[in-house]
């Protein structure tokens, strides 16, 4: 006959100390962190890759600026509650 209380208390109890146990938090060890420097990937401005395949508006082109944000100012009035209400 097997008893199972030991058994189970046993594996509880490396589960608990298990999760105590803390490990450092970094990205690599080839990586390391440079105080104010930005490490990560440079953003491009949201006009300069123009529509997506999903979108609805295809008004304007990549790197089309005064485009870009024409087609923004027309979707956030479509959203306004003001507009769809009259």
């Amino acid at each position: 006959m097997i008893h199972w209380k030991p058994l189970v208390g046993a594996t509880l109890g490396m589960m608990v100390l298990a999760g105590c146990g803390e490990s450092p938090q970094q990205l690599g060890q080839a990586t390391t962190y440079k105080q104010g420097k930005y490490q990560g990937k440079p953003d491009s401005r949201p006009y300069e890759s123009g529509p997506s395949s999903y979108s609805q508006d295809k008004s304007w082109q990549a790197g089309d600026k005064t485009g870009w944000e024409k087609a923004v100012k027309t979707r956030q009035q479509a959203q306004n509650e003001y507009n769809r209400a009259e």
